[in-house]
């Protein structure tokens, strides 16, 4: 009894623990704003993110696109009641990660730049993991504007861990000390799953979290819902309505009042099974794909012919044993009993052995396009290892209805949608034999993209993806140096330039002796030569590398709040301090300074990597 005691009084402070954490991390509260109509600098999957509690809703990618559209990097056709077209333009502005990960899903699926609305679900990507990349984007941006941040330190983490142990523990020798002479071994058993309950209620738990800043903005985003649901109208707009409402209408889906425009545009919800859009013969359309009950469809001739045998034993011996009983009890003619008997076997055998006879002597050739692939679990062998069943659907660019056929594994596995194949298949079991790919989808390189190379950041939406022992990240230590802080990536987000790798800085600073700086250089690979410097030092002097921009530029800094402490910006430079060190930033260009903004974008992705919890890689 007492072993139980004490394993109630530890999970009892353990949840207690949890609760107070969880109480203390809580969201801010939102006081919404006065209603207006003048749109802020946030995009419209921002204002998604920090108006619906902090977590990212689905309606993000489809405001995404509408955005693009309003800037016109795609436009957005009304072609009749059934067909939208979205056409692939050449973004005008710089796009982010997210927004060019939207922009290049579009650019896959186009056929001479043109992709129907409806289509949007289409390709051969990993959606899952598309939208966790999408939303990992999202949030690194909204941290480096500081308007969200992780619910719980990797300090709350461990503690909150290391004291999930203890009422784990306390189970495992509370069952270990009740548990029979032979089943002693039962409480480490118990320990561990203990433990792994315990951990998965704080995963539950865990999630991103609003800041002060960022319950400001999203209050005052709340006043521009208010005024855009205030007779606007729009629900009903439809995806096209962008071409009149502009980023009104963007901004309307991502805050939940555009249901029509986000429903015609399903870019972050699953293909439909059995309705699917092609552009085999060059116009999309839709194609209605059907799955038959695998009775005798879809099914390998051999196979069938054991099936048809099995079936036509399994029917002959029930009539025997039924005509055995109406002769006994209903005085039926025992000269029968045997002749029905074997009629019913012979129509039940014979009719899938007929078929399957036919399938291999005879069969028909279809050429198409692949739309759906998929796999259905059937059922599962002795030993619970699931069995499926593999479907190809192919448009022949002839009918709107088609049936998928059965193929097998090894087949299956080789084929992607939207590859051009050749098909030799049995008419009436409609199991393809052979398979032969006659052009490779485009959608195949899709499903590669990049999508750890920009932002790799602690966006949990489980426990298990927060890291335990946390990896200092500081201006000497940071991987690659200076080079850590500032990507290439980062320079192609925010100033639209393509650079080169890090290279050595090749002059010398004018700081004193004593202090250790590290530096790099970056430079434009095409059009305006541009040279990006990058300096980074450590150490309780480090702080005096905020003066940089005033000996290079011999001007009056301003000071820049948000960014590190005591952050200063000068023309072309800003620097910035923080508990790991102190960085600047140089930007060289004949065209002159970049805008005030920009190096403050970049100052603050810097810092956040600085202080090692960079959202940016």
């Amino acid at each position: 009894m007492i072993y139980l005691l004490v394993t109630a009084a530890a999970l009892g402070l353990w949840l207690l623990l949890l609760t107070m954490l969880a109480f203390a991390t809580r969201n801010p509260d939102v006081d919404p704003g006065p209603p207006t109509g003048e749109l802020r600098e946030e995009s419209p999957a921002l204002v998604d993110l920090i108006t619906g509690n902090w977590r990212l809703c689905d309606e993000a990618a489809a405001a995404t696109l509408l955005d693009l559209a309003a800037k016109g990097a795609v436009q957005i056709e009304e072609i009749g009641p059934e067909l939208s077209l979205v056409r692939v333009r050449e973004p005008r502005t710089p796009l982010s990660s997210y927004e060019r990960m939207v922009h290049e899903h579009v650019r896959a699926l186009a056929t001479d730049g043109v992709v129907a609305t409806g289509a949007l679900a289409e390709g051969a990507r990993n959606l899952g993991r598309w939208w966790k990349s999408f939303r990992k984007k999202v949030i690194a941006e909204a941290r480096e504007k500081g308007l969200s941040r992780a619910r719980w330190s990797t300090a709350q983490a461990t503690l909150l861990t290391a004291a999930a142990a203890v009422p784990a523990i306390a189970a495992g020798i509370s069952v270990a000390a009740t548990a029979k002479p032979g089943d002693r071994g039962s409480g480490f058993g118990a320990a561990i799953f203990g433990f792994a309950v315990l951990v998965g209620l704080m995963g539950r738990l865990n999630g991103e979290r609003g800041t002060a800043e960022g319950a400001r903005v999203a209050g005052y985003w709340m006043g521009v819902r208010a005024h855009l649901g205030a007779g606007q109208g729009f629900a009903e707009q439809p995806a096209a309505g962008v071409t009149i409402w502009g980023r009104h209408l963007a901004y309307a889906a991502a805050l939940g009042l555009a249901r029509r425009a986000v429903t015609s545009l399903p870019i972050s919800v699953p293909a439909d099974d059995r309705r699917a859009w092609s552009d085999y013969g060059g116009m999309w359309h839709v194609v209605n794909v059907r799955y038959p009950r695998r009775l005798m469809w879809g099914r390998p001739p051999l196979t069938m012919i054991l099936r048809g045998l099995v079936a036509g034993l399994f029917t002959g011996f029930w009539l025997w044993l039924l005509g055995i009983v109406a002769h006994a009890v209903l005085g039926w003619p025992e000269a029968l009993v045997m002749p029905v008997a074997y009629l019913g076997a012979a129509t039940a055998a014979g009719v899938p052995i007929a078929f399957a006879i036919a399938d291999l002597t005879t069969r028909t050739e279809v050429e198409g396009q692949i739309v759906r692939l998929r796999a259905f679990q059937t059922g599962s062998d002795g030993n619970d290892n699931p069995k499926y069943a593999y479907w190809v659907a192919l448009d022949d660019g002839h009918t709107r209805d088609v049936k998928a056929l059965g193929i097998g594994e090894a087949q299956w596995g080789t084929l992607a949608e939207g590859d051009r194949v050749r098909a030799r298949a049995g008419r009436r079991l409609g199991w393809v034999e052979e398979i032969e790919i006659l052009g490779r989808s485009r959608h195949r390189d899709a499903s590669t993209y990049n999508d750890t190379g920009e932002h790799l950041l602690n966006a949990p939406e489980n426990l298990g993806e927060v890291p335990i022992l946390p990896a200092r990240i500081t201006a000497a230590t940071a991987d690659g140096g200076p080079a850590g802080l500032v990507t290439a990536a980062d320079l192609r987000r925010v100033f639209g330039i393509e650079v080169g790798p890090a290279g050595p800085y090749p002059d010398a600073l004018p700081t004193p002796a004593w202090l250790s700086v590290r530096s790099c250089r970056y430079r434009t690979t095409a059009g305006t030569p541009v040279t990006v410097d990058v300096h980074a030092a450590s150490g309780a002097r480090s702080g005096y590398l905020v003066v940089l921009g005033h000996l290079l530029t011999r001007v009056e800094g301003r000071e820049v709040a948000g960014v590190g402490g005591g952050a200063m910006l000068y023309p072309g430079v800003v620097a910035a301090r923080t508990g790991q060190g102190t960085f600047a930033i140089h930007v060289h260009s004949p065209a002159g300074p970049p805008p005030p903004d920009t190096l403050v974008d970049l100052a603050r992705t810097a810092a956040a990597r600085m202080e090692g919890r960079s959202p940016v890689a």
